[in-house]
């Protein structure tokens, strides 16, 4: 019984970092949304630069109980620049929690605060943080023949014209990868083979191909 007890509260280990996750976002976006209210008279960049700070200590705190309280191990092979410079970080998508793994580099490069995110539309919806993400920078696209590169290439213009610091996260797969979705994965490959593209990834390649050709352009 006693075994039963321990193993079950290991296997609800992660649940603690979500709840400080979600427990703390309504007090963190109404302290954003005064932020954003005085900020209208103040200059764009006083705006983003003091939203990057902030956003890093939330940020900071989540990511202190994802490392510490979940059993995880962190391996990192190579060395991390010590320079901060703006990141494309171009990543597979095989779990919902992919983004702590951006995160856990971004805070290594003193870059916690200028993660932004090319996210699918759909997460516009969703409930505290998808209007925030678009504030804080992020992009939304949908994977669709509708891909708006026009809209794409605007916003991330705006943020270089700011002098936003930028340490853009793309999955560009754009969905999570199931080996059980063959069709998925044979779209993908004859995708990839279209636009001459040597894919590694055997996933679903939609329009955020294009979110990620773009950006690279910006560099």
């Amino acid at each position: 019984m006693l075994l039963s007890l321990v193993v079950h509260t290991y296997s609800l280990r992660y649940w603690l970092p979500a709840a400080v996750m979600l427990g703390t976002a309504p007090a963190y976006l109404l302290s954003w949304s005064v932020w954003r209210l005085l900020s209208t008279v103040l200059p764009s960049r006083l705006y983003h630069t003091v939203d990057d700070r902030v956003y890093s200590l939330y940020q900071s705190m989540v990511l202190f109980f994802f490392e510490n309280y979940t059993g995880v191990e962190i391996v990192i092979y190579g060395d991390i620049p010590k320079k901060k410079e703006n990141v494309v970080y171009l990543s597979n998508h095989q779990s919902t929690a992919d983004w702590i793994i951006a995160d856990m580099l971004a805070i290594r490069q003193n870059a916690l605060g200028h993660v932004r995110y090319v996210l699918k539309d759909g997460l516009k919806w969703l409930p505290l943080y998808g209007w925030y993400f678009s504030q804080h920078g992020g992009v939304y696209v949908k994977r669709s023949a509708n891909f708006d590169e026009k809209a794409m290439k605007k916003k991330l213009l705006s943020q270089n014209k700011m002098g936003t610091p930028m340490y853009l996260v793309i999955f560009p797969e754009g969905t999570r990868y199931n080996p059980e979705l063959q069709k998925v994965i044979n779209d993908s490959q004859a995708f990839a083979a279209k636009e001459g593209i040597v894919s590694s990834l055997q996933s679903h390649l939609s329009d955020m191909y294009f979110c990620t050709k773009v950006t690279m352009k910006q560099k």
